[in-house]
């Protein structure tokens, strides 16, 4: 069986994605591709991952872990979504920089040692993630600890690599989402090309007026579309004829924070991008 491990990262999507995929669970359950309501199996997957700290479970406690995921249902691919899945958001950073608890993702891989494991992972500008963050969990976070040129996720990256060599992993931006949502459905189900899923616009749904949305969809209907990279161009074009500004726009503040501040971790961000694209077992995904 394969199995998908969506790890988030916290302050992206919401559990949007896994959402707009559940609302096909019927459609995707007849091409054997299961969806759990995430409530099933997050406790379970805890336990067990936290009493086996990385080591493989035996097979009655796979089976246990499967049972909770599946519920006794037979299916070639599951896919499971927490953003909490590698760590709560109160120590997604610290003065190790991003995610350094990343190595965990080997406990989630190894609480299914029989099965075939990848992991998704959707990033975001730390100059947005990290005032989210605090918004999220106050002084939990120490701001005076943290040095903002070590906050790369290509360190997280590496080290779920490092930690996992045998299982792949696919890669996005947060701030890419509204344009490859149905691109990322597709990668998480790996359902059938011909298989048309609801909800492919789903997030750009969250993020321009409902009169933009019935214009773009128009405009979709009576344009030529071969195909997914078409769909991305016709969806941009509009949205810059409409003069519809940046699509994922995001209250930048922090206390001692400055434009300059939010500029220089833009630019680190774009520059660890480039090195992300390049990391072997890692599949990038970009608008």
């Amino acid at each position: 069986m394969q199995v998908i491990f969506h790890l988030g990262a916290h302050c992206t999507d919401q559990g949007l994605l896994i959402r707009s995929i559940l609302r096909n669970r019927a459609k995707l359950a007849e091409e054997s591709i299961l969806v759990p309501g995430p409530a099933r199996y997050k406790e379970a997957i805890s336990i067990a991952s936290t009493r086996l700290r990385g080591a493989k479970a035996d097979a009655d406690t796979e089976n246990w872990v499967l049972d909770a995921i599946c519920g006794g249902q037979s299916a070639e691919r599951v896919v499971l979504a927490n953003e909490n899945f590698l760590c709560r958001a109160e120590v997604a950073v610290d003065r190790n920089g991003l995610y350094s608890k990343a190595h965990k993702s080997a406990w989630l891989r190894n609480c299914l040692p029989s099965h075939d494991v990848e992991f998704a992972l959707g990033i975001v500008n730390p100059a947005i993630l990290l005032p989210n963050l605090v918004r999220r969990s106050g002084d939990k976070i120490r701001l005076d600890e943290i040095s903002l040129v070590n906050l790369l996720w290509s360190d997280a990256i590496s080290t779920i690599r490092r930690s996992n060599p045998e299982t792949p992993i696919t890669v996005w931006c947060h701030e890419d989402t509204p344009f490859i949502w149905p691109e990322l459905m597709s990668e998480l189900t790996a359902h059938d090309p011909n298989t048309e899923l609801e909800g492919g616009y789903d997030m750009l749904e969250t993020i321009v007026t409902e009169q933009t949305m019935t214009g773009l969809l128009d405009h979709l209907s009576n344009t030529e579309i071969d195909d997914e990279l078409d769909r991305r161009r016709a969806i941009s074009s509009y949205l810059e004829e409409n003069q519809v500004g940046e699509i994922v726009q995001e209250e930048i503040e922090l206390p001692g924070w400055t434009e300059s501040t939010v500029d220089v971790l833009s630019e680190i961000y774009e520059q660890d991008l480039e090195k992300i694209a390049q990391l072997p077992g890692v599949t990038f995904i970009t608008a």
